[in-house]
């Protein structure tokens, strides 16, 4: 495989990530939208072609305007990772924290905890950035903020 047919791969991978959990359905109901900021990828091994594999897709933190992804590409055999890539989800038009909680409560956490107010459930379900992805987020706001400078 080559490096575009990764960035489809998880093109595909994603759109199913939305479905699957109505992200999509939900940004679109309240107002937003979504677009492909920013994608970070590590590759370990390329995948042979006409090889199975697989493809791991979750939210691993959110600020105030991205959700971030990471998408793990697997051999189904032994679950080696072939790659992994951190993308950048920017949210227009509405508030990230506002769409994760009403998914998050949605599911069933809305049981097991009492909802008094949304700070309280964000401050529970909300995970830290690892200091990977926080200095990839810190050089990825300084290179936008020099295109938007420069242009």
């Amino acid at each position: 495989m080559n490096n575009a047919r990764y960035l489809r791969e998880m093109d595909f991978a994603r759109v199913d990530f939305y479905e699957r959990t109505k992200l999509y359905h939900t940004i679109r109901k309240n107002g937003g939208s979504i677009v492909q900021g920013a994608t970070t990828i590590r590759y370990r091994k390329f995948i042979r072609p006409f090889r199975r594999f697989s493809i791991t897709s979750k939210i691993i933190y959110w600020d105030s305007q991205s959700i971030f992804m990471e998408h793990r590409f697997l051999r189904p055999k032994d679950q080696f990772i072939h790659c992994i890539a951190i993308c950048r989800q920017r949210i227009i038009g509405c508030s990230v924290d506002a769409i994760l909680l009403e998914l998050l409560t949605r599911k069933s956490l809305h049981d097991t905890i009492s909802v008094e107010n949304g700070e309280a459930i964000e401050s529970k379900l909300k995970p830290e950035p690892t200091e990977e992805l926080q200095k990839w987020i810190e050089y990825n706001e300084i290179s936008s903020r020099n295109l938007r400078q420069n242009s």
